[in-house]
């Protein structure tokens, strides 16, 4: 579990164009977060294809019941998103998935070992059909975050 510090909102805070911003490692989400506060309030995850510079092309929002653990135990409701957002244009190969659970919904630790188990087995499930799930980044609503990329290589990087 790492913390962060979010932005002061004031009279002038302006959220940043999704579209330049890149994210090219969990660090990246993170800097976000601090400014959308929205991130760890929500209550579904989002799916965002990245392309190789990181910039946003595609995405879309899952919802409530969806999770990394439900997808791992079915993940037609992933698949049939992707397939859904290849026919329509600009998807790319690579996803992250940043899950907002607020601490009403998911008392701390918000992360445990069984969403790192998951993370390996919707990798696998992704990577069948072409698409490398780069890392789920789960935000809670006391500026907590995790990546199960981090849990599973050490690493914040991505390749």
């Amino acid at each position: 579990m790492h913390l962060y510090d979010a932005e002061p909102l004031t009279a002038t805070t302006v959220l940043p164009a999704i579209s330049s911003c890149r994210f090219r490692n969990p660090l990246d989400l993170v800097d976000y977060a601090a400014v959308d506060r929205t991130i760890g309030w929500k209550t579904w995850p989002e799916v965002w294809h990245l392309d190789a510079e990181g910039a946003l092309q595609c995405g879309w929002r899952a919802s409530t019941l969806d999770s990394i653990k439900s997808w791992a135990a079915d993940p037609s409701p992933l698949l049939e998103a992707r397939a859904h957002c290849a026919t329509e244009g600009g998807c790319t190969d690579r996803c992250v998935v940043v899950d907002s659970r607020p601490a009403i919904i998911y008392p701390p630790p918000a992360v445990d070992e069984s969403d790192v188990a998951a993370f390996a087995i919707v990798s696998k499930h992704l990577a069948d059909v072409g698409v490398r799930l780069l890392d789920v980044v789960v935000f809670d609503d006391r500026q907590h975050w995790w990546s199960l990329h981090e849990f599973t290589t050490g690493a914040t990087e991505w390749d």
